[in-house]
């Protein structure tokens, strides 16, 4: 099979539990006790830290604010480093909202292109971000906190829905957390599933965070678990989303994070 990165052209895909609809739905059903074609239309408010990153007039990925300063995304996202901006507090990923200068991405030192292992980037803005009750950045796991399987996760983005055309609003969809020894087996003959990774989706596919949106979010709640990094086809049965596991790397955001901070300070 061939190894799809996740560049812009999502397809969230669901499928009603009880039937197959064409529409998008205007609101969530039941997690991940029914599946949904296209995800459901949400506003940014519901997902304020939900970000997406662009270059020149076109969008390129998804990514989280995890501080007044600081955006999580996924390092393939940030190969061709050179004008990115991100927008922000909007619901739509070419429209409205706030655009921000990014200063400078750092890459996870470990992030491997080949096998997408480390897939992790840090981008420092260039302005900071008022934050607000509403208007608040994600929460961070603790350094490597579990996920626990048959956990039920959200993921969104701006991507293709079922006909294949992109997404002008903001998509959620939920998916379940697929053990990562099973997930390995899966894989075994695609890609290597590593410790950095978490796998979601279900045994007989029709969901998927497919083809778009790398870098967006996976979260529980407000806590930022994983954040999109690969697949192979498009929810495919067995072969589920791939994400990079956001508590395998939790001390080195806060070290960059972080040390950025008190070389402010000092100065």
């Amino acid at each position: 099979p061939v190894l799809k990165m996740k560049t812009f052209t999502t397809i969230l895909v669901l499928v009603l539990a009880t039937a197959v609809s064409s529409k998008t739905t205007e609101g969530p059903l039941n997690h991940c006790n029914a599946r949904i074609v296209g995800g459901y239309h949400a506003d940014i408010s519901e997902i304020p830290f939900q970000v997406s990153l662009i270059r020149g007039r076109g969008p390129l990925c998804g990514g989280s604010l995890i501080s007044n300063r600081w955006v999580l995304t996924a390092a393939h996202c940030v190969q061709s480093p050179s004008q990115l901006q991100v927008r922000i507090n909007s619901t739509f990923g070419l429209a409205h909202g706030t655009v921000v200068n990014v200063n400078r991405p750092i890459v996870h030192p470990n992030y491997n292109e080949l096998t997408t292992d480390y897939d992790f980037a840090l981008l420092e803005l260039k302005e900071e971000i008022e934050l607000t009750e509403e208007f608040y950045a994600a929460e961070l796991p603790e350094q490597d906190e579990p996920v626990e399987d048959g956990a039920c996760l959200q993921t969104s983005g701006w991507g293709s829905t079922e006909n294949g055309s992109g997404s002008e609003d903001l998509l959620v969809t939920y998916v379940p957390v697929i053990s990562w020894n099973q997930c390995r087996k899966n894989y075994r003959k695609a890609h290597a599933i590593t410790e950095r990774m978490i796998c979601a989706g279900y045994s007989d596919g029709g969901v998927d965070a497919c083809q778009g949106d790398s870098g967006g979010p996976l979260v529980d709640g407000r806590k930022l678990v994983g954040v999109v990094s690969f697949g192979t086809g498009c929810g495919k049965a067995g072969l589920p989303g791939v994400y990079a596991k956001v508590s395998a790397v939790r001390d080195w955001i806060a070290f960059v994070s972080e040390g950025y901070e008190s070389e402010e300070s000092e100065e």
